[in-house]
């Protein structure tokens, strides 16, 4: 019979060498040939996916000796240990959710009456991110102007945390400030002062420096803001690229020493909304561009003293819906997978998934089905059908995409009757 089993996320990167999780999980599917139960498996395994940092992971566990009991693993981590819990049900597996906050090489243990399943080493990635920066279209010379700076963290439950590095595009420093402010779990913000010497046409980029190794660094594009010797009522803010469909914010930023009040933004005279007030003179709006080419955004803004009015407006280039990121399968010794073609496995046998994306960035592995992956390994562990899907969480420019295959899995060969001499 088919084990029966809730799928879960798991994450390889390229072509991750077998560990001995590969081995532990094999020895237990090589128990269940000739269609064996998986809950039947004699010896039992712990299966854990290579992670990555603020991923919600799902480590699974074949314990058949310890129906209805109440299970422990410890992880280690580089920089400490945690201990999780959970029970095995009737069918001898049991699972338990883990977001890993390290990178690096963890080990997962079975501890008590679990002991036996011994060790398993996992690799926990970074998180990739990538780093916005919101420029003023109008800064003024001898005075602080503060920009702001977004670091995203595509998929998880984490926010990015280290320094925002605001430079020329020439590569001189101007200010490195911590990231302290969030919008949303996983974007973290920084106000980046600037108090720009001379006048005329600037580009500036903002380099994001993690604190750790839990996440990688990431630069924005370049903005292009002018410097005027004049004083701005109020400047637009935006992000150097804008995607039709893909939601940002707009921001109006009130020059030196102008009072709060309210703001009005529009796009080519439509209105966007109603009017947002200032706070700490900056007002803003989430938006989401609905249609590509040249457009004018506008800002008007009021003073609630009715003393200060002004207006300010900015040509941008909105470009066409992000492109899906492109997502390639290879398991190591087959051809590449084709969400189109059969693809067949024989219970108790392992391959090693790898693939790649056109971001550069790791692959999410799920499965659902009579099969389980740990590292790199997937593992069918009998007779039925499995839906393995990839995912990749795509970048500032490609948009998160998802490819699923199914993978009929065929009963073992009875093993062949011994000759009678």
């Amino acid at each position: 019979m088919t084990t029966s089993r809730t799928g879960r996320i798991r994450l390889v990167r390229g072509t991750l060498a077998a560990t001995a999780s590969l081995a532990l999980v094999a020895s237990a599917a090589l128990s269940l040939a000739n269609g064996a139960d998986a809950a039947t498996s004699s010896k039992g395994f712990i299966a854990v996916p290579t992670g990555m940092v603020g991923v919600q992971e799902n480590i699974t566990i074949s314990a058949p000796s310890a129906k209805g009991q109440v299970v422990t693993l410890g992880l280690q981590a580089p920089t400490g240990a945690i201990n999780l819990q959970t029970v095995i049900g009737s069918n001898g597996y049991g699972s338990v959710e883990w977001t890993p906050t390290v990178a690096g090489s963890w080990s997962v243990n079975g501890l008590g009456v679990i002991a036996s399943l011994g060790s398993v080493p996992v690799t926990v990635n970074a998180m990739p991110t990538y780093t916005i920066l919101l420029a003023q279209n109008a800064l003024q010379a001898g005075v602080n102007n503060n920009l702001q700076g977004a670091v995203v963290a595509p998929i998880g439950s984490i926010a990015p945390t280290g320094n925002v590095y605001l430079a020329t595009a020439g590569g001189n420093g101007i200010s490195t400030v911590p990231l302290s402010g969030q919008l949303g779990s996983t974007i973290a913000t920084a106000n980046l002062p600037w108090n720009p010497g001379t006048t005329g046409p600037a580009s500036i980029q903002a380099q994001f420096l993690p604190d750790s190794t839990a996440f990688t660094s990431s630069t924005s594009p370049i903005s292009q803001p002018n410097v005027t010797s004049a004083l701005s009522v109020v400047a637009l803010r935006w992000p150097a690229r804008l995607f039709v469909g893909t939601p940002t914010v707009l921001q109006a930023v009130l020059g030196a020493n102008i009072p709060d009040g309210s703001a009005a933004f529009a796009i080519d005279g439509v209105a966007i909304g109603g009017s947002t007030p200032t706070t700490n003179g900056v007002a803003t709006r989430q938006w989401t561009p609905t249609a590509s080419g040249v457009h004018t955004i506008s800002v008007q803004f009021s003073s609630n003293t009715g003393a200060f009015s002004g207006v300010s407006s900015q040509q941008v280039n909105i470009l066409t819906n992000r492109l899906n990121d492109t997502i390639t399968v290879v398991p190591k010794g087959q051809p590449v997978w084709s969400i189109a073609s059969p693809i067949y496995m024989t219970a108790g046998t392992s391959l090693l998934l790898a693939g790649n994306s056109a971001s550069g960035n790791p692959l999410i592995f799920s499965e659902n089905g009579p099969c389980v992956i740990s590292g790199a390994a997937l593992t069918a562990l009998s007779a039925g059908q499995c839906e393995v899907t990839a995912q990749s969480v795509g970048n500032a420019t490609l948009a998160p995409t998802t490819a699923t295959y199914t993978v009929t899995v065929k009963s073992a060969p009875a093993p062949t009757p011994a000759k009678k001499h």
